[in-house]
């Protein structure tokens, strides 16, 4: 059972907007470090969602954390780091871990569509079961994302990569809440990349 692999920004509490550090220049206006919340945030909206690329935050639109910030939220259920501050570490390591582990299911899903041979096909279906545990904790999602199995996939994805670099350039999309005809207001804006 795969989880959902597209943002959605009215189940998460803005951690992308908390977690990742920006880089001042073409895709972000500012500086901010990772851990500390974007000074256009509000609660767990975006003040400047409507115009974000007018404002030098086009890095933001394009941002999609795959379904990793509603995850996240679930494991924790519902709770907030704005209630109770103390969730933020944990919260954060969490979403950076689920980040990892949903890329990898992502290029997974998406290698379906290559022509794979049985056995490769076996493979990745071996790899998508060993993400995919049949009950995802914190420290569940801890131990897969900094255990052997991301290099597995990892390893595995290069053993196609002449196949699969299209597929990479396709996963590259804007966020459910970015996109027109899902756009809802108010949204917690995407935030650029983390510093791994």
């Amino acid at each position: 059972d795969l989880p959902r692999l597209e943002a959605d920004c009215d189940a998460c509490a803005a951690l992308c907007c908390v977690g990742l550090a920006l880089d001042k220049g073409a895709a972000f206006a500012i500086d901010k470090p990772a851990g500390v919340p974007c000074p256009n945030l509000s609660g767990h909206a975006c003040t400047i969602h409507a115009d974000l690329d007018a404002r030098g935050f086009s890095g933001c639109v394009r941002f999609n954390c795959a379904g990793a910030g509603q995850r996240t939220i679930a494991l924790f259920d519902g709770a907030s780091w704005r209630d109770d501050p103390d969730l933020l570490a944990p919260m954060l390591d969490t979403f950076r871990h689920l980040r990892r582990l949903h890329d990898l299911l992502g290029l997974l899903v998406a290698a379906d569509t290559l022509p794979l041979t049985p056995r490769e096909q076996a493979t990745r279906e071996e790899l998508l079961a060993a993400l995919c545990p049949d009950r995802m904790t914190a420290a569940r999602a801890a131990a897969l994302a900094t255990g052997p199995l991301p290099a597995r996939v990892d390893g595995f994805l290069h053993s196609l990569r002449t196949r699969l670099q299209p597929l990479r350039e396709r996963t590259d999309r804007p966020t459910s809440c970015e996109t027109r005809s899902h756009r809802r207001a108010p949204c917690p804006s995407p935030q650029a990349r983390s510093r791994r």
